[in-house]
C-alpha cells in the first residue's frame, strides 16, 4: 500500500500531468483573442492619421537605389528570352521606367522625395514620355533648375553617378554640346552594368536551381503530405488542451508586440527623449532577441526543461532534406504563380522592401542573424509548434494546418499577394512538422525560404557596386 500510495503521489505532483489537467476560463481565452483581434485589425485596416508619413529620407535613398540597378539590369538584358527574364524577376525597360516613376512620384506625394530623388523624377520622365531629357520638367520648388552638368561628370569620373545621369549628359551631347565628354553612352560599355547582371542571374537563377533539384522529390513530398494529413501525435505534445495552447500563443504573441513597442521606443527617443545610435552587431542580437523571446515565453509555460522541449517538438532532429527541398520547389512553383496572377493587384512599395540597415557587409550579418535565423526558429516554435500543434490536438491536420496558416499570414500585414504567399508557407511548414514530427525539417526549410529571399536581394541590391 504504502508504494501505491508513493506511486500516485509521485504521478499527482508531474507538472506535466498537471498542464494536462489545466483548463483555460473561456473569458479569459476570448478576451486574448480580442486583444490580438484588435491589433490585427487596426494593422490591416485602421485608417492612417493624414500627417503620419509613410515615407522619410530613408525611403528616397533605398527606392534611388533601387530604381538605379533596376534600370541598369533591365537595360542590359534586352537581348535575354523573355521567358528567362520572367524567371529572374526582370521587366523590360519601359515597364522599369513606368514602376521608377510611379515609385518617386510617390514619394513626392509623401513630401519623402529629397533633392536628388527630384532630379530623378523629372529626367526619367522625361525619358519615359521620349521628351529630352535635359529640358525636364524642372518645376519642383526645391529644385533650382536643371542639375549642372560638370556635376554629374564629376560624379561620373568617381563613379559615384546613376543611370539617369548617363542619359541625361548624353542628351547634352546630342543637342550640340560637345564640351560634355561622356564616353561610356551605353549599358554595354559600363563595367557595373554588367556586373549587375551577373550578379542577378547567379544569385536568382540558383533559388530556381534549388528548385528544380526539388522536383525531383516531389512525388516523395506529396506522398509526405498525404501521410501528414491522416496523422495523430501521441505523447505530452499530442494531448495538451487546445485551450490552454491558445492561451499561451496568444500570451506569448502580445507580449511580443510589447517588447518591441518598449525596444522602439528607447531606440528612437520616445520613451527616453534620446535617440540612441546601436552598432551593427548589437542592432543584430537586440532584433534576434525580441524575435526569440515570446518563442522562448511559450516554451516556458508548456514545458518544464529546455531538453524536454527540444526533444518532444524535435528542435534538433535530424531534418528531412529531401522534403526540404522538395516543399520549396512547390513555394517557388506557387509564389510564381500568384506574382503571374495578382500582378495588378500587388500594391507599390517605393523602396522594394529596402531598408538601409541591411546595405554592406554588416547588413548581410544581420540580414542572416534576423532574418535568415532568428525569424525561421521563433516563428516555426510559435506558430507550428505551439499554435499547430495545440489546434491539431482537437481539430485533426487539415483545419489545424489551414487556422494555423491564417493566423501565420495576418501577423505579416501585407497586401493580397503578400498573405497568400505567407499563408502557403505556413500550410507548407505545418504539412512539414505533422509528416515528420519534428520542427527541425520546418525550420530548415523556412530558413531556405527566407534565405532564397534575402540573399539574392542583398547581392543584387545591397552589395557594393
Amino acid at each position: 500500500m504504502p508504494r501505491i500510495e508513493a506511486q500516485e503521489a509521485k504521478k499527482a505532483a508531474n507538472p506535466y500531468r498537471q498542464i494536462l489537467r489545466r483548463r483555460v476560463p473561456e473569458p479569459v481565452l476570448a478576451l486574448l483573442m480580442f486583444l490580438m483581434g484588435v491589433w490585427l485589425w487596426d494593422n490591416h485596416f485602421a485608417q492612417r492619421p493624414a500627417d503620419e508619413p509613410r515615407y522619410g529620407e530613408e525611403s528616397c535613398r533605398m527606392a534611388l537605389i533601387k530604381i538605379d540597378r533596376d534600370l541598369r539590369i533591365a537595360e542590359s538584358t534586352t537581348d535575354f528570352p523573355p521567358l528567362v527574364r520572367a524567371a529572374l524577376g526582370i521587366h523590360d525597360l519601359k515597364a522599369t521606367l513606368d514602376t521608377s516613376v510611379h515609385s518617386l512620384a510617390t514619394l513626392g506625394t509623401e513630401n519623402a522625395l529629397d533633392v536628388e530623388g527630384g532630379y530623378a523624377l523629372a529626367i526619367l520622365n522625361a525619358i519615359r514620355q521620349d521628351q529630352d531629357p535635359v529640358m525636364g520638367p524642372f518645376v519642383d520648388p526645391r529644385l533650382p533648375g536643371p542639375p549642372d552638368p560638370r556635376i554629374i561628370i564629376a560624379r561620373v569620373a568617381d563613379g559615384r553617378d546613376s543611370w539617369w545621369d548617363r542619359r541625361y549628359l548624353v542628351a547634352f551631347g546630342n543637342r550640340g554640346a560637345t564640351e560634355i565628354g561622356l564616353k561610356p553612352e551605353t549599358a554595354e560599355e559600363d563595367s557595373r552594368n554588367r556586373e549587375l547582371v551577373l550578379r542577378a542571374t547567379v544569385a536568382r537563377g540558383m533559388v530556381w536551381v534549388f528548385a528544380g533539384v526539388g522536383l525531383l522529390f516531389l512525388p516523395r513530398t506529396l506522398a509526405a503530405f498525404g501521410r501528414a494529413m491522416r496523422s495523430r501525435t501521441g505523447g505530452y505534445v499530442g494531448r495538451w488542451p487546445m485551450g490552454v495552447g491558445l492561451a499561451i500563443f496568444f500570451l506569448a504573441y502580445l507580449a511580443s508586440i510589447g517588447f518591441q513597442m518598449v525596444l522602439n521606443g528607447v531606440i528612437s527617443g520616445q520613451i527616453t527623449g534620446q535617440v540612441i545610435y546601436l552598432e551593427p552587431p548589437v542592432l543584430a542580437v537586440l532584433d534576434a532577441a525580441t524575435r526569440l523571446l515570446p518563442a522562448l515565453v511559450a516554451l516556458g509555460f508548456l514545458f518544464r526543461k529546455g531538453g524536454h522541449a527540444t526533444g518532444r517538438l524535435g528542435l534538433f532532429a535530424k531534418p528531412d532534406l529531401f522534403l526540404i527541398l522538395g516543399t520549396f520547389a512547390l513555394l517557388t512553383g506557387v509564389d510564381y504563380a500568384l506574382k503571374y496572377l495578382l500582378a495588378n493587384k500587388i500594391q507599390l512599395d517605393p523602396t522594394g522592401g529596402l531598408s538601409g540597415e541591411e546595405a554592406g557587409w554588416w547588413g548581410l550579418g544581420l540580414a542572416l542573424i534576423s532574418a535568415c535565423l532568428a525569424a525561421p526558429v521563433a516563428e516555426e516554435i510559435l506558430y507550428r509548434g505551439v499554435l499547430f500543434r495545440s489546434l491539431a490536438n482537437k481539430l485533426r491536420v487539415p483545419a489545424a494546418t489551414l487556422f494555423s496558416a491564417l493566423v501565420f499570414a495576418l501577423v505579416h500585414f501585407y497586401d493580397e499577394y503578400g498573405l497568400l504567399s505567407v499563408g502557403f508557407v505556413g500550410i507548407a511548414c505545418a504539412l512539414c512538422f505533422a509528416a515528420t514530427g519534428n520542427l527541425a525539417t520546418a525550420i530548415m526549410l523556412h530558413v531556405l525560404y527566407n534565405f532564397a529571399i534575402k540573399v539574392p536581394e542583398w547581392i543584387v541590391y545591397h552589395a557594393p557596386l
